[in-house]
Formats: structure tokens, sequence, C-alpha cells
């Protein structure tokens, strides 16, 4: 398979189409908050593809402005493969310190539920005291969600069940009920969600209601699938815009990043990686 940027691909799974997605919202003078999961795979393409000089802060203290050498995906925030190249090695203070002061200029965070508003759960499903079952917990996505300038959710199944109507629990806050009420619970001006990226859509924020709404399509899907496999009354944009497959080039490097996740104990589902084995 060659790497013509010109050149489509005719055969992608959806978390390959979520994860291309993601990594073109990056740009290169951005200062990433570098999570853990999904969020990693999209920055290192990112690095990859077209953004040689983006700048890295992990919650564990490391900021970064190259890759991880030799050229692998490290298998968590704390992999020692990141130390030697890392322009800084602090603590979580430090990295939290540049979120406080308002230097991160973009997040993207995976999670397993997201409301209208951007409001996330990965706290328990049922109640708090007697959940059905616990989730995993926020982490630092708490203090990530509350201060990054722009936070970008990413959603590996879209579904009622994922993008839920209501939460049983908000762990990282998005625009809470909407309109100013995150401005009221004390959060910056200049923050919160920005997009929502599945593998059917790119949802966005109305500027005044702070409501998602479907923006742009991923290739072959429609608007009725996107509607109709999430858990609430979805707005549509008057103009919505349904993007190409995308070129050869990402997709090569969405695969050569997948497959290295693989190798550092990533868990793929198994229809995700359909197409790895025939490149």
């Amino acid at each position: 398979m060659g790497s013509n940027d010109r050149e489509f691909c005719t055969e992608y799974t959806g978390f390959e189409m979520m994860l291309v997605s993601a990594c073109r919202q990056i740009k290169n003078d951005d200062i990433v908050f570098n999570a853990f999961h999904w969020p990693f795979l999209a920055v290192h393409m990112a690095k990859l593809l077209h953004c040689p000089d983006l700048f890295s802060v992990l919650e564990v203290g490391l900021f970064q402005d190259e890759l991880a050498k030799p050229n692998k995906m490290p298998y968590s925030i704390s992999d020692p493969v990141l130390v030697p190249n890392s322009l800084f090695v602090g603590d979580s203070i430090d990295a939290l310190s540049i979120l406080q002061r308002g230097e991160i200029t973009v997040a993207l965070l995976s999670t397993s539920m997201v409301d209208k508003y951007g409001n996330c759960n990965t706290t328990v499903i049922g109640p708090y005291e007697k959940p059905i079952y616990r989730l995993p917990g926020g982490g630092g996505a708490t203090e990530i969600a509350g201060l990054t300038k722009r936070l970008i959710w990413l959603i590996d199944d879209h579904s009622k069940g994922r993008l839920a109507k209501k939460l049983d629990y908000i762990t990282d806050p998005g625009y809470l009920d909407g309109y100013d009420s995150r401005l009221k619970a004390g959060y910056p001006p200049d923050t919160g969600p920005d997009s929502i990226i599945t593998p059917f859509c790119i949802m966005r924020f109305d500027t005044i209601t702070k409501e998602a709404f479907l923006e742009v399509l991923h290739p072959n899907i429609t608007i009725e699938q996107v509607k109709e496999n999430t858990g609430w009354d979805l707005k549509i944009a008057e103009e919505v815009k349904q993007i190409d497959p995308p070129p050869i080039k990402e997709i090569e490097i969405c695969r050569k990043t997948m497959r290295d996740a693989i190798d550092q104990y990533f868990v793929l589902k198994a229809e995700w990686t359909t197409y790895l084995d025939k490149d």
C-alpha cells in the first residue's frame, strides 16, 4: 500500500475513522495534555502526520516535544521509555499547574459515557452507594475537563448507552446543565468541551445552549444512523458535512500506531483491527 496523500482508503473501521478524525483536531502549535488510552494513539498519530512541533504534557510530570525513541507507543504515561527525551521530568503537581495556569490549549479524553452537555461518567452505573457496575473513575480527567481550553471526548462505540440522555453520576464536568451553568459553577470562561468524536461522527457544542449537535458525518454514515443511536434528541447543524474517506497515508500511520499499541498491551476489539493484517 502506497502513501499517496490524494489516494483514499476504501476499507477501514469506524474505530480507525474515530482516531483519524481525533488526530486532525490537533494543531502543530497546540500544548496538549496527553491522556492515556485512545488519546495516546491520536496524539501519537498527529505527531507523525502533521504536528512535528507539538508540545505534550503528561499527568506524571513529563513535558515533551518529541516522540519516545525508539519510536513506539508507550504502554502507559509511566512508561520509562518516555523519560530520556523529555524536556522536563517533574511530578503531577508540575503537570497540573500548567492546567491551572490555563496554558493547555487542547486535551483529548476517552470516556465511558457522555451526555448532551459534554458531562462524562466514568464512576458508576446505577446508584452511587449500590451501583450495578463500578467504573474505573476519573483519575486526573476531572482536572483536565475542568481547566483545558478545548476538550475533545472520544467514544469508541456510538450507542444510546454510551451517549446517554441522563448520567447516573458526573465524574468530569462538561457544560453541566447547559447555558451558563458551567460559568456559575466557577470554571474558567474560556474552557469546556469542544467536540465529541465517535466512529460515526463529530458533534460540536452550541455556543448559547451548550448542547451537542451533529456537525460532521464520517463516510458512509447517515444522519438517521447517528440519531437512532444517540440517547437524546440530537440537534442537527443546518449544513452537515460528510467528510471523505481517510487518505491512505493517514490509515497507514493509524494502523502502525494501533499495532504498536497492541504490542504495548493495549486491548483493541477484534472488529477494530479487521484490516491490520491485510496491509
